[in-house]
Parts: C-alpha cells; structure tokens; sequence
C-alpha cells in the first residue's frame, strides 16, 4: 500500500511542476505592452524604517532606473532616524540632478511610524501621474518603473505588480528563506493567473495610476492597518479594474542572522494572509488558492511515508520528487530569475521541498501575535493590529543572598 501511494504522490508531485512550469513559460511569452506615446511622469514612495540589511545597497538602486519620463523620488523616515536620514542625504548628494525630498514622520505604532503613516505623509508631496511604492528591502533592475509604466498604459488596469527574487545568501537562514521564495514565487503567483483574476498585489513594488488612486479612495481609512496591499487591491476591483501580474521580477536583500529570525519571519508571513486576506476571498479564490498550493506538501508527504515503510522503493520514490524539485528551481533561476543560488547552498534546497511546507502548517495554527522590525503586533482578523506590550518584569527576592532580581 505505501509503496503504490508513494508513487502515485510522486506522479502527482511531477505533474504539478510540469503544469506550473508550462504556465510560467506560456506567462513570460506574452509580448509586453507596447511603450507609451509620452512617457509619463513617476513619484516612487520610499518608506525607511530601521533594518539589518543594507540599506545603502537597496536605495543607490533608486536613482538608477532607465526610464525615459522625470522621476521624482520621496524618502520617508521615522522622526527620530537620524542615521537612515543621513543616509538618504548622502545618497542624494551623488545624483545632484535627481527630483527627491526627505519627509520624517512620527511614531505611530510604539517607537517606529507604520508604513501607512509613512505613506500617506508623502502623498501630499507627490506630483507625478504614477505613484510607485516600495518597500526598503528592495533592490530595483534598472527597466522597472519603465515596464510599470507600459502595464498601467492601459485603461482597463488599476495597479500592477511584479515577482519578487531573493538574493541574500549569508547565513543558513537568509538562504533557507532565499530558496524558499525562489522556488515558489514564480510557480505559485503565475499559475495563479490561468485561474482567476489576480485578487491582491504583492505588497514589495506596485504602482497605479494617480487618478485611479484618487478614484478608490487612496489610503483613507486604512489607520491601524496592515494590509494596505490586499486592501488596495480589493478598491481596485470594486471600482471595476484589473490589478495585473506583470512579469517584472524585483530582488530582496533579506538578512536573517538565526533560525529564530526565520522562524519569526516565516509566521508573519502567514499569520498577515490568514487573518488579512483569506476573510475577504470569495469561495472560487479560496479553491484555486488551496489546489495551486497542495502540491508543495507532496515531497513531504514522500518523506513521511518513506520514513514509515523504510522501502528502497519509498526513498526512490523521495529522491525522485527531489530531482523534480531541484530541475524546477533551477529552470525558474536560470530562464527568468537571472540569479544564481550558490553552489554550497543548494543541499538546504532539500530543506525546503521537504521540511518547509511543515513551516507553513505551523505558522497558519499559530497565535496571530508577530514580530515586525522589533515591534510585537496582534494582527487582528480583517486588517487591524494592535502594538503588543509585554508586561513588565516584576524583581524577585533571591533565597540565598536578598537581593532583588529580575
């Protein structure tokens, strides 16, 4: 019995990476639109909040953007970042000719200001007919706001998105999340594409067009939320445009120093679409959602029943759903991340067929209190968060000396 299920799972574990690569392929084939007759201009919305990446390398790739309209670039920081500051002076200093201003914000959500705060303290600002937003993680390619710009020349689209490609590789950490995201990004949004409308946008890098914007409302009302991205993208369809997968792909420079890090990480990423996303979903989305997903679990369902029956066949059966993971990964990498893992990282792919589905489980059961950036959050269903407190530590009597300890 465990050697007919083993290979039927492993059957069903290639024909989802056939089907799901078959889908990027026929995605990145499609022509893309053609250049605008004007090149419109582009405000890109820049909130700074404190980090352990380098926040130098992501902003330099700012100014840099091939595009043929004038970019106007706004720097957002909390109020009392005088080092993120600096930074974004410094920055500036070295493209003299570039249209940017620096805007500090106070705190709203304990010692930081929230993203939303940070972006609506722009939007007064802003002059351009696009409005760009990005997260300070980001590194751009030099086509991005071109290719934004081409995608929101039509009249049916609201906002669009691009794909997102991990580059840092430091720690085990940083790779484990690095190849988890390389692995599935593409063969999880694109595919989803073929199925329904895309209901969300991807939080990273979008843009819309300034009228539209100002159509669905902007950020009003989005006051102690987070999920600015799903809520956006729920206004866009209301008002009856498309929010649109472009194939742009962006690279994220994510440093995880442990395991804990990662840990902490990976709920938050979970914990923000189950309780932010997943209440509005029609039943359809719900469906293609879960079916498009249930195949990332089949290696770790190999390796389950391999471990079971202990058969030479069960553990053929696991190197197998390996070798098929491993080919997609690398397919995905090489025709389209245009990254590459490097070679002492990738036995930590095994981890990630196999043990980080497990991750995912976990993290969708868990409590809804996360961690951001040093601040501890309860995200409550439907978008609201609360800033979690500790209680404070009460000293205790030692038995042996009297003194007081914490």
């Amino acid at each position: 019995m465990f050697h007919r299920l083993t290979i039927a799972l492993t059957l069903l574990y290639a024909a989802d990476r056939l089907w799901k690569l078959a889908c990027v392929e026929r995605f990145f084939r499609h022509p893309p639109p053609p250049a605008p007759a004007a090149w419109p201009s582009i405000t890109l919305i820049q909130p700074v909040t404190r980090a352990e990446h380098n926040l130098q390398h992501t902003l330099a790739t700012r100014p840099n953007q091939q595009y043929p309209g004038h970019i106007q670039l706004l720097f957002v920081c909390d109020e009392a970042d005088s080092a993120s500051q600096q930074l974004c002076r410094t920055l500036m200093q070295d493209f003299p000719t570039s249209d940017w201003a620096l805007i500090t914000v106070e705190p709203d959500c304990g010692p930081i200001a929230s993203k939303i705060a940070k972006l609506r303290a722009a939007l007064p600002i802003a002059s351009s007919e696009l409005l760009c937003f990005i997260d300070d993680d980001i590194l751009l390619r030099p086509d991005t706001l071109a290719t934004f710009a081409r995608y929101l020349a039509d009249k049916r689209t609201g906002a669009v998105f691009g794909l997102a490609c991990y580059t840092n590789w430091d720690t085990a950490a940083s790779s484990l999340m690095s190849g988890f995201v390389n692995a599935n990004a593409l063969l999880s949004y694109i595919p989803l594409t073929f199925l329904t409308e895309p209901y969300t946008i991807t939080g990273h890098l979008f843009a819309l067009r300034r009228a539209v914007f100002a159509q669905i409302g902007g950020f009003d009302d989005m006051q102690g939320r987070l999920d600015d991205d799903h809520e956006l993208a729920r206004r866009v369809r209301a008002v009856g445009k498309r929010n649109v997968q472009t194939p742009l792909i962006y690279d994220v420079e994510n440093v995880l120093p442990d395991l804990a890090a990662y840990r902490v990480q990976f709920k938050r990423w979970f914990i923000f679409p189950r309780q932010m996303m997943l209440p509005y979903l029609s039943q359809h989305e719900q469906l293609v959602s879960t079916v498009g997903s249930l195949g990332n679990i089949l290696p770790s369902l190999v390796g389950a029943l391999a471990l079971i029956s202990r058969s030479r066949q069960s553990f053929a059966a696991l190197a197998s759903c390996l070798g098929y993971f491993y080919a997609a990964y690398a397919w995905c990498e090489t025709r389209h991340l245009k990254r590459r893992t490097p070679w002492q990282r990738w036995p930590l792919l095994a981890g990630v067929a196999i043990v980080t589905p497990l991750d995912i489980l976990r993290a969708l059961f868990a409590n809804n209190l996360i961690e951001w950036r040093g601040v501890r959050m309860r995200i409550q269903r439907g978008g609201r968060f609360e800033v979690d407190v500790p209680p404070p530590k009460i000293p205790r009597r030692c038995a042996l000396c009297g003194s007081n300890q914490v």
